[in-house]
């Protein structure tokens, strides 16, 4: 009787290995489909424009220029060393593993390999990039007023605590 137990729990640990196996296998065709390495470069290179343009909101003089440049480039490589698509790929195929079966990695599969799943592939990097740069527009406005209300916040924090005293 053990022998037979032993024998189903071998079978059955053989046949959940080669289910997940399976299942890596298409994620990892999934993540190439999807061009998700491109996809980090992308973000790293739009990522750059809005640090750029983080010089200007900072009042940064040309005489400083040098200075921001070398911070610049020091975060750059930090974050491309520390979030590289080699460090990020295992933890996005956990990700899609941990939220979809693997019949839905096969479904999306079949679809991306389609002319309207490769046309959102294609398309989706350009409706990303300007939906981020929509987001950047409205968060500028949005922090300009935060920082209005903070000042305001910390004006009325000192007169309340000047008040108690």
């Amino acid at each position: 009787m053990r022998y037979f137990v032993l024998v189903i729990l071998t079978v059955f640990s053989i046949n959940v290995q080669a289910d997940r196996n399976a299942k890596q296998e298409q994620l990892e065709e999934f993540v190439q489909i999807m061009n998700m390495d491109s996809v980090v470069d992308t973000m790293y290179s739009q990522m750059e424009v809005v640090m750029q343009n983080m010089s200007t909101q900072m009042g940064v003089q040309p005489s400083e220029q040098p200075i921001y440049d070398e911070y610049f480039s020091k975060m750059t490589n930090i974050m491309r060393e520390t979030m590289s698509w080699e460090q990020m790929k295992p933890m996005v195929i956990d990700i899609y593993d941990r939220n979809f079966t693997e019949k839905e990695v096969s479904d999306m599969l079949k679809f991306y390999r389609t002319d309207t799943g490769k046309a959102i592939i294609k398309k989706l990097p350009v409706v990303t990039q300007e939906s981020m740069q929509m987001s950047q527009a409205m968060m500028q406005q949005t922090i300009s007023e935060i920082q209005v209300m903070a000042k305001q916040l910390a004006a009325d924090l000192k007169k309340a605590r000047e008040k108690s005293e």
